[in-house]
Formats: C-alpha cells, structure tokens, sequence
C-alpha cells in the first residue's frame, strides 16, 4: 500500500488581473513563476477519486482546545481511497492533529501535525479593553459583608495524561463553509484491484489556545476510486501520477531555494492540553456580560491554567448596567499569586470585590495574557454613585506614549 499526503506551501508573490509593468526587477519573475504553477497544475492528473461519504462531528461548546475525537471506519475501497478532514464553520481556526489509523492485521499507525495558518478566536480570550477577572473559585451567593479572608483557585497539576472527547456526528454535514479550515488531506493506494485501506481511522484534534467553535462542525470526507476502474488505466494513473509528483517538487525546490515560496512547517508544537478545570462564574459585573470559560497555556515546557472572565460590553459601561451597590466594599485583602507566572508576557491582574444582590463576594486575582505588547492591564474598582457605589470594569488598555 502506498500512502500519499498532501504538502503544503505558501507561494509568495503570484499575479494575476490584467498586466501592469513591472515595479519592481523581480515582479517579472514572480509573474512567470506565477505562471509555471498554473500550467503544472492544470496537467496534473485528474483524479479518479469521486466522494462516496461525508460524516460530521459538533462540539458541544463554543470555545475551546480539545483535545476532540473523531472516528470513523474506511470505506474499503478498491484501489484507492482519500480522507479528507476539514472544519466548516463561521471563523477560521488552526491547531494540531493526530491522524491513527487501526488497520486489520497490522499495528495501529499514528502521525502528528500542525493545521491552519491562523485564528479568528478573540470571542474566546477576553481580550476587549472591559473584562472582569476572576480566579474560578468563588460561588454566587458566597457573600463576605466585611473585609473577610480571600477565597483562591485550586493549584493542583494538571494531568499526565490527556483523554480526548468524544464528538457526537450530526445528521445534517454542511455544503458550503462560511470559513473552511483544513486540517488533513491523505490518500492510500494499492498496487491494483486490492482494497487500499481496510480500518478504523481516529482523528485527535487539539490547539494551544482556545479556538472559536461557533456553529463548527469537523468533515470527514471519504473519497474512493471509481467502480468502473480497470487494473490498466489504474496502472497508467498510477505512473502519470508518479511524473507529475516529480516534477512538482523538483518545481518546489527550484521555487523555494530562488526565495519565491515557503514551505509551510507543521510541526507540532505543543502537546495535547489537560482537560479543563472545572470552573464557577463568580456573580455577573454586569447586565449583557458574557461568560469566557478559562484554558491552559502552553510555556517552558508545560501547561499553565488562565483562569476564566467575564467579558464586559462597552455598551453596558456607557450606559450604566454594570453592576450596582448600597455601599462602596471593604479595603483589598493583601494577595499574592497562587500560581506560577504561565509565560514571560504575563501579568498579574489583582482580585477586587464583587456584589452579589446580598454582600461583597472576594473575587482572586489571576494571571493574564496580553493581547499585544502596547497594553496595560487597569484594575477594576468601585466609584461613588447617588445611593451606593457603581462598579468599574478592570481590562487592557493602551500604554500612552508607546
């Protein structure tokens, strides 16, 4: 059997539209490099593969880092089948995979790698300039009246080992994507008539921080070789296949050393995060806030736990819904970090007090992330207000004079 997976470059500078001069000494080279790739690709061997199959998997929340797993069994198809795995969904998301395919008679074969060349996740991190923190520990209703001991998140290790979740498929697969993320592309071939991959496949699919699951399903696409195949056209497939495989990478070669294209590494390089820590939203800062369930990140070498937020509207500010008290809440309690700082980048955001309808409620500080190099972060606090005191959002802001 042999087995084939898709390479995936980058080609940097390709034309197109009607011709303008140049601008530049090399945007005639770029243009006639832009060409050769099309004419290769439009000799390259149409593929007798029709899709025969397309299952789909939902995750049940709208963020998060998996690991997820899905599952399905080959189509034991003739000559030669292609699975297909991609994500359908409103925003782009990138990660890793792990792709184990558990063969009749043989071991099970396992490969890892990276997908996607970006992320659209800002809905899953909290970094808008109004977020609340809050350290994952404290319970609504747990209200301290007075200036009370502070309440800290737990700080045991993450696991050694990692369980991924099983998704449930769907019935309906989607058509067409808002937003297509690909995730593998691996075909396998026999020499002739022989069923070219008899087996259950596993696909593993994990980030190092959380991707934007909204209205995402996982595609596993199995493709097979057509019924009406005959051993000789399978054998004139195979060697003109063969050519133009040659002849691509002795074209990528040429490409990449003249600085023209870049070949995509996708190396793994983080491993699957632990599951996640069970986590309790401390009392709402506001009316339309939204709830930012926590995640690990990866530095040094192991998992560091960014406790879950609330994220607060600007629109709730400016119009007065945060949350309000009859009076302002006691002094701060002396803290210190419970855990140790997750990467180099991160800062320590204190606790602050939050009312929950009957009491100040302690809320820990936590460790956070910026969102870029120019931001600071703002504590929360109380203002004085007719009637009582208004609570103030904490969050990023921009550093003046940077």
């Amino acid at each position: 059997m042999r087995i084939f997976s898709t390479l995936v470059v980058l080609a940097v500078g390709c034309g197109g539209g009607s011709p303008k001069p140049a601008q530049n000494p090399h945007d005639a080279e770029r243009d006639a490099a832009s060409a050769r790739w099309a004419q290769l690709d439009a000799e390259k061997p149409k593929s007798p593969l029709e899709t025969r199959d397309r299952v789909g998997f939902r995750p049940a929340d709208r963020c998060g880092q998996g690991p997820y797993r899905l599952e399905t069994d080959s189509l034991r198809a003739h000559y030669g089948e292609q699975i297909i795995v991609y994500a359908c969904g409103a925003h782009e998301i990138s990660g890793n995979y792990r792709l184990t395919v558990e063969s009749k008679g043989q071991s099970s074969r396992a490969s890892d790698s990276a997908f996607g060349f970006g992320r659209d996740n800002e809905a899953c991190k909290g970094n808008r300039a109004a977020v609340v923190q809050s350290g994952g520990s404290a319970a609504p209703g747990a209200g301290i009246t007075g200036g009370g001991s502070s309440a800290h998140a737990a700080t045991s290790a993450p696991p050694a080992h990692m369980k991924p979740t099983a998704l449930a498929r769907v019935a309906d697969v989607p058509s067409e994507c808002k937003m297509r993320s690909q995730l593998l592309d691996s075909s396998y071939y026999s020499a002739g008539p022989e069923v070219a991959l008899d087996g259950h496949l596993v696909v593993d699919v994990w980030s190092d921080e959380p991707n934007d699951l909204e209205g995402l399903v996982f595609v596993i696409e199995k493709r097979a070789v057509a019924s009406d195949m005959t051993p000789e056209r399978w054998k004139a497939y195979l060697a003109a296949s063969d050519a133009w495989d040659k002849r691509y990478m002795a074209m990528l070669d040429r490409e990449v050393a003249a600085g023209r294209t870049t070949i995509v590494d996708s190396t793994v390089k983080t491993p699957p995060p632990p599951p996640p820590r069970a986590e309790t939203p401390p009392p709402k800062p506001s009316r339309n806030a939204r709830w930012i369930a926590g995640y690990w990140q990866y530095g040094d070498g192991s998992f560091h736990w960014l406790a879950g937020l609330w994220d607060v509207p600007p629109e709730d500010i400016a119009k007065d819904l945060t949350v309000h008290a009859p009076r302002l809440p006691p002094a701060a309690p002396v803290e210190q970090p419970t855990e140790p700082q997750p990467v180099a980048t991160a800062v320590w955001a204190p606790g602050q007090w939050q009312w929950d309808g009957r009491g100040y409620v302690w809320i820990p500080g936590a460790w956070r992330v910026p969102p870029s190099a120019n931001q600071a972060w703002r504590p929360a606090g109380w203002t004085v207000s007719v009637g009582g005191a208004v609570f103030v959002p904490g969050g990023w802001h921009v550093r003046i004079g940077r």
